[in-house]
């Protein structure tokens, strides 16, 4: 809620096309939120209403807002006009929805400057911060015209209005500016940012593949080769059913048939963990617990996970990939394949584990 009594409207643009991206932006995860939810609950510490600018509302229905199509479609200029358009406030607070970290302090700071100005925004010394800033009704003329003439460029009509600039030395003092205005526009750029999350303090990498194309075969080899390099390797199998390593006949399994909910067995070499559980843990959890004593996790697997990924790809056991094909996935890293692909991404000997393991060391390990 507001803690000033200026009336402003909070606007976030949901109708980018992500292309460099490859899937919708709004919809990527960082710790268990989309980056919409993340800058939804930025905008709800401060504003008291808040609409969204862009199209396939149903995306956004669970959150019961206002969703308007852009009355100019195909530019963040459009948006922010169309978000003048339907505030029925003096000012609006507009941002896109690929920021990671936005900051609610940055827009208390900023809306607090609203009155007397008809743009509050953030210059750095790359430029204007556009989408993340203050907008007031008097800018909507000047955008219009913009439009009109085919200039999309947001801050072009900034000399035609009011404009109050905030240098990052002004608002050092709530968090590292850069942080705040990071926006996420590539699959590196995701990645990055996924794996400086605590629940990846621990390295990993995903092999992921259609079934039969031989995953288990190159993760055991992959693993001797980096255990060969001197490396601590862990390793973690998902299992879409159910499995038993506790068999009947093993005093193990008497313990746990009889209503332990925790065995471990442990013996000079090694130790077998047993947790019954009613739902599978997130990966990300078993890493933080299980697995901080190695140089590097390989899982076999997780496939609709975020963590980062290699597919293993076979010929003759398909002609698409899982990652490249219906989905395109932006965690995916290369793709080890016994025939020549044009991808993205690099394209990796399936039949030289060496070449995959060196992959894995340059890439995580350097």
């Amino acid at each position: 809620m507001t803690d000033h009594n200026y009336d402003i409207t909070g606007v976030i643009l949901v109708g980018g096309k992500s292309r460099r991206m490859g899937r919708d932006k709004a919809l990527l995860e960082i710790e268990g939120r989309t980056l919409f939810e993340i800058t939804l609950a930025a905008f709800r510490e401060v504003l008291d209403t808040i609409i969204l600018v862009g199209d396939r509302p149903e995306r956004f229905a669970a959150h019961d807002l206002s969703v308007y199509p852009d009355i100019d479609p195909g530019s963040a200029l459009g948006g922010l006009y169309t978000g003048l358009v339907r505030a029925k406030t003096p000012h609006v607070f507009v941002s896109s929805c690929d920021l990671p970290f936005p900051s609610s302090p940055v827009i208390r700071y900023l809306t607090a400057l609203a009155p007397g100005n008809d743009v509050v925004a953030v210059e750095t010394a790359a430029g204007y911060e556009p989408l993340f800033a203050v907008y007031s009704q008097k800018c909507r003329e000047p955008i219009r015209h913009q439009l009109e003439e085919g200039n999309f460029c947001v801050y072009d009509f900034y000399p035609l209005v009011r404009v109050r600039v905030v240098t990052p030395a002004e608002i050092a003092h709530l968090g590292d500016p850069e942080r705040h205005f990071l926006n996420l526009n590539t699959p590196g750029e995701y990645l990055q940012i996924v794996q400086e999350g605590s629940s990846m303090a621990v390295k990993v990498v995903s092999f992921v593949a259609k079934s039969g194309t031989g995953k288990t075969t190159l993760l055991e080899k992959v693993i001797a080769e980096l255990k060969g390099r001197g490396y601590r390797v862990g390793a973690v199998k998902h299992d879409a059913h159910q499995f038993d390593i506790d068999h009947p006949g093993k005093d193990s399994y008497r313990m746990t048939a009889a209503g332990a909910d925790t065995m471990l067995i442990s013996s000079p070499e090694k130790l077998a963990l047993i947790k019954r559980h009613a739902a599978s843990p997130p990966i990300e959890e078993l890493l933080a617990t299980y697995f901080t004593d190695v140089d590097i996790v390989v899982t076999e697997g997780f496939k609709k996970s975020g963590l980062p990924k290699i597919e293993i790809h076979r010929k003759e056991r398909s002609p698409t990939l899982l990652c490249r094909g219906e989905e395109y996935d932006p965690t995916l890293l290369a793709v080890a394949s016994d025939e020549p692909l044009d991808l993205d991404v690099p394209v990796l000997d399936l039949n030289n584990p060496s070449e995959v393991a060196g992959f894995v060391v340059e890439r995580f390990l350097r």
